[in-house]
């Protein structure tokens, strides 16, 4: 270690004025990157609007990479949303396939300043534009309600269906815990089933395999 010239406090100084030097400047390396990936694969998508403050409120992007995944395994698409984890306290919004492979695949990602329905469709635009095939044709989200109307309106022939370790969860919470635990086996087939039976309303046989 004498031999190298620095040691850990100057690595940690020397990231400090970097961080320092980059502060409030976010949003332009942002737009910087998006436009690079872009000029690199025009395939990129992405697309930045404001709330008329000058500030900006949702971001949304998808690479030439997850498009074309989404021709072959875009038939499900799971959405969920981490609320205000990150220090811009942005709503982290990725929408998320699965492959051949029984392995998660990141299909679009976007950052919204709040979890409302007129932000979710803007999304799901979005997405429809930046997508071959257009929307998906069953997506699975939580029981938020706003995310729920969103479907509606711009996934108009999308099947929703709602997570199962959501609806699972609810159980004993909501359940006597005797009338949990005798009927638990029971509430899992059933649920099982309908999950099977939706999957081939939709026409996806080949996720059978994956239930």
């Amino acid at each position: 270690m004498d031999k190298i010239g620095l040691i850990k406090k100057d690595i940690y100084n020397l990231e400090c004025s970097v961080n320092g030097k980059l502060r409030n400047h976010d949003v332009e390396l942002v737009i910087e990157y998006f436009m690079v990936e872009q000029k690199k694969n025009e395939a990129f998508y992405f697309k930045i609007e404001g709330d008329g403050d000058d500030r900006f409120s949702q971001y949304f992007w998808a690479n030439a990479t997850s498009k074309r995944v989404y021709r072959f395994y875009g038939d499900v698409v799971v959405f969920d949303t981490t609320f205000n984890t990150n220090r811009y306290d942005l709503t982290f919004a990725p929408m998320l396939g699965v492959n051949n492979h029984g392995q998660t695949i990141a299909l679009v990602c976007a950052f919204l300043s709040k979890e409302k329905a007129e932000l979710f469709i803007w999304m799901f635009e979005e997405f429809k534009k930046a997508m071959p095939g257009g929307e998906p044709k069953t997506i699975i989200t939580d029981q938020d309600a706003a995310m729920t109307r969103a479907i509606s309106i711009a996934f108009s022939t999308t099947f929703h269906r709602l997570c199962i370790w959501h609806i699972t969860s609810k159980f004993p919470v909501k359940l006597p815990h005797s009338a949990y635990k005798e009927y638990w086996r029971e509430f899992q087939k059933a649920i099982w089933d309908t999950i099977r039976m939706s999957l081939m309303q939709s026409g996806i046989l080949w996720l059978q395999r994956l239930v």
